[in-house]
């Protein structure tokens, strides 16, 4: 069987789904090759008689246009998307084996016991009296930059949970400037990297909400609506890619796919071996990139209240609290339903090993953290969910990797898209995947007849 297109995208996640569909928008044909049964990616939805459980992402931040320019090509309807229920508002931080509250507005940080009263104090002054800004031009690690700015004992036992919480990385190593380049900017402008922060709140994008949302009926529905507007070829997994200057050609199960240019959509250690033969230098640069393991352990109360955690978004555990998870999202707590849904994660850089363990070790590794926490019970276990590569970790130095990339594609039509063009957030994949589109749109339409792939 063969196919002809103007652009093969490769990976259905969400930075594939956004450059298809744009590229379809600008009137490109489009295929899409994805190893899995759905198109989406981690964003996806597990739905039982307990109701439904994210897969990965849980929430995105309304002020992010590139969240509603995916919607709109999605078609969704209006009441798909959801703010976020008052009842998820607390926010907690493990502090001395205790879950210590703190609510979505910055006076809460005043009365908090995540927070030492000399660490406190060391937030007044980083935003009051801020110290010397740092005029270096490399870049730095997460960990140097917040230990400058707030001190050791904050990162120790605040910033590093509320970091690895997003990151699953390690401070040391993560790069300051890809991680969080909006913390880099607010030193660079104001002085103040808190000071930067709250501004940064006062500011949304034009046709964005503030505030955070999710979907009534789960991350799933992005892919199924995608699966529907896109041709794909789901459950396959691409043998071979041949590209030279003329265009591409590929091999995927017994279809030969022939287009003008790819679209690379998937994690960088996946893209490396089908650039290796034709683009070797591009292939270098992905191979050195690295990713985090995740596991998800997803559970349900029984019985109200048996798991004596309090209604909030969910906890997060520095290292140095020395628990079996990173923490804990509390899923039915999003959209205020019942019976309350949570989904504890497991592993990341520091404890890789981890999310390998069996199943039983898992679940009696969060049970026994819930013990400690809140002397309550796990209920039900529902589902476990394991992503060998969940979480990006852009190293120290990560934008020259980045420079070396492009300068390594130049001429050729080839496109890279995924959350290593970014701090490895939602948003970064779905920025990459119509930045993406850019780049393929520029090759010309008309699919060529190439050499068959080897």
């Amino acid at each position: 069987m063969a196919e002809s297109v103007d652009v093969l995208v490769v990976g259905g996640g969400l930075a594939g789904m956004t450059a298809a569909l744009e590229l379809q928008r600008r009137g490109r044909r489009v295929l899409i090759v994805e190893k899995g049964a759905r198109l989406g990616g981690k964003a996806g939805s597990t739905h039982t008689s307990l109701g439904e459980f994210p897969t990965g992402p849980t929430s995105f931040n309304g002020r992010v246009a590139a969240f509603w320019r995916l919607f709109a090509l999605l078609g969704l309807p209006e009441d798909e998307v959801v703010k976020l229920h008052p009842r998820s508002g607390a926010r907690f931080v493990v502090r001395g084996g205790k879950l210590r509250g703190l609510q979505p507005n910055p006076l809460s940080v005043a009365f908090t016991g995540a927070l030492s009263f000399g660490e406190k104090w060391s937030l007044v002054r980083e935003f009051l009296a801020p110290k010397p800004r740092r005029t270096e031009t490399t870049d730095e690690s997460m960990h140097e930059l917040l230990v400058r700015r707030f001190g050791a004992s904050a990162v120790e036992h605040f910033f590093s949970a509320v970091f690895t919480g997003i990151f699953a990385g390690d401070l040391r190593q993560l790069s300051a400037q890809a991680c969080m380049p909006a913390l880099v900017t607010a030193e660079k402008e104001y002085g103040s990297v808190l000071k930067g922060a709250l501004r940064a709140l006062e500011h949304h994008e034009p046709g964005t909400r503030p505030g955070l949302f999710t979907f009534k009926q789960g991350f799933g529905v992005l892919g199924e609506r995608a699966a529907t507007l896109v041709p794909c070829l789901l459950g396959t997994t691409l043998d071979s890619l041949t590209v030279d200057a003329h265009g591409v050609a590929a091999q995927a199960g017994a279809t030969r796919i022939t287009a003008s240019s790819v679209v690379l959509a998937t994690e960088a250690e996946v893209a490396a071996p089908l650039l290796a033969p034709s683009l070797p230098a591009t292939a270098g640069v992905l191979s050195g990139f690295g990713y985090a393991p995740i596991a998800l352990v997803q559970w349900a109360e029984r019985t109200p209240g048996e798991s004596r955690l309090p209604n909030g978004f969910g906890y997060l555990s520095a290292p140095v609290e020395a628990l079996f998870s990173l923490g804990a999202l509390f899923v039915g707590d999003l959209r205020g339903e019942s019976p309350r849904r949570f989904s504890s994660f497991v592993g990341g850089a520091l404890q890789a090993a981890r999310a390998a363990l069996p199943d039983a070790e898992l679940i009696a590794g969060v049970q026994a953290d819930l013990l400690r926490l809140t002397g309550g019970t796990l209920g039900e276990v529902v589902n476990i969910v394991r992503w060998d590569r969940a979480v990006f970790q852009p190293a120290v130095g990560h934008a020259d990797s980045l420079r070396r990339l492009e300068a390594s594609l130049a001429g050729v039509p080839v496109a890279l898209a995924g959350s290593y063009f970014g701090g490895a957030a939602m948003k970064d994949a779905i920025h990459s995947g119509f930045a993406a589109a850019d780049r393929a749109f520029a090759f010309p339409a008309s699919a060529p007849v190439l050499r068959s792939a080897s």
